[in-house]
């Protein structure tokens, strides 16, 4: 058996050296794609082991959920605290400018309740554009099978740190057929 397996590994080249032109085609080749964090953190767990079929959306592997956590439940908060300023920014706003209309606010007042109203109206955008940031660096400190595939090999491990500067490191390797 053993000698039939070296024969027919090396018959191709054999044939190609004598001159033989080839028929059949060699097998495809498998690709492999190395899965890496989109955001930095500390890897907590990872979930496969080489050699595992992972199907997609399968989570792989997990960094430290607190930092990520923590940043989020701030963001939604500061939307929660912009959204009511800006709610009682916008009726002191109407107040103003009905005090006005009956003569009672000068126009320095409704202007200064018209500038408070537009930094309260920005700052609750802001709030949410963070808030979108943290739930996106959040939902990113998963790292998830983006398609089927067996786990080729597993360079990352628990305490591994994901660095800031960008750099890609490999935690999980996918081949796909």
């Amino acid at each position: 058996m053993k000698r039939m397996t070296y024969f027919s590994k090396f018959l191709p080249h054999l044939l190609i050296m004598l001159g033989v032109v080839l028929a059949f085609s060699a097998p495809a080749r498998a690709a492999d794609r190395a899965l890496a964090f989109a955001v930095p953190g500390v890897i907590a767990d990872i979930t496969v082991k080489a050699g595992a079929h992972v199907v997609k959306g399968a989570v792989l592997a997990v960094l430290d959920q607190r930092p990520f956590s923590a940043s989020k439940k701030a963001s939604d908060a500061r939307v929660d605290a912009a959204m009511v300023t800006n709610d009682l920014l916008a009726r002191r706003l109407k107040q103003t400018e009905q005090l006005f209309d009956s003569l009672s606010a000068s126009v320095e007042d409704v202007e200064d309740a018209k500038t408070a109203a537009a930094v309260a109206k920005s700052d609750l955008e802001t709030a949410r554009a963070h808030a979108a940031q943290a739930a996106w660096n959040y939902e990113r400190s998963t790292l998830r099978a983006p398609f089927d595939g067996t786990v080729a090999s597993v360079p990352g491990y628990p305490g591994m740190v994901i660095p800031l500067n960008g750099d890609s490191v490999p935690v999980v390797i996918i081949r796909v057929p």
